[in-house]
């Protein structure tokens, strides 16, 4: 890990719910928050992933890490989750939606269900868990949701329809929550 311009102590106090954070973009963005104070609930469908991630994650940054195996297209699995999180460290401030799906396919190759696959999991996944984080504490108590993105839907991205749609609708969720949402979180 190199330098931080933050101050180490900067999340201290603050829980972390990451979706998609037993690997890649995700892991990197639970390892910073943890590294900076954070403690941290890493959630992903792979059980053993998620358990080896969340043991290196709390090696290297020396906060506590839940791993929590949930599959974001299951509203009662991403209320099981939060629950879990509250009951662990008592609060949750940060939230962020990285659960994803993305392969290559020329589109007049991509079946039905990948094409439905990745919508359900990137735009729906993000839904349901915005959705049950503000029901359970972001309304009362005020957080931040971070949507992780692409700029896949800004021009043609050739083999890409299925992420670029799945990305363009979680822009619109982000825009949509922030104006609907904003200022209850403002308020926590």
């Amino acid at each position: 890990m190199g330098q931080s311009v933050f101050q180490k102590d900067l999340f201290k106090g603050k829980v972390a719910f990451v979706t998609g954070g037993g690997s890649g973009i995700c892991m990197g963005i639970a390892r910073e928050l943890m590294r900076h104070g954070a403690s941290t609930a890493i959630l992903g469908r792979k059980t053993a992933r998620l358990a080896e991630s969340a043991a290196s994650l709390e090696q290297t940054t020396g906060e506590p890490c839940l791993p929590l195996t949930c599959d974001v297209r299951d509203p009662k699995a991403v209320e099981a989750a939060l629950a879990a999180t509250l009951e662990r460290f008592g609060r949750v401030d940060i939230v962020v939606n990285g659960a994803a799906g993305n392969f290559l396919a020329p589109a007049a190759q991509l079946s039905y269900n990948g094409f439905k696959t990745v919508l359900d999991i990137d735009t729906v996944g993000t839904f349901n868990v915005c959705r049950a984080a503000f029901d359970a504490c972001l309304r009362d108590k005020g957080g931040v949701i971070l949507n992780i993105s692409a700029t896949l839907h800004y021009g043609a991205t050739p083999l890409q329809i299925h992420a670029s749609a799945a990305k363009a609708a979680v822009d619109s969720i982000t825009r949509t929550l922030a104006v609907e949402w904003g200022p209850a979180s403002a308020s926590g």
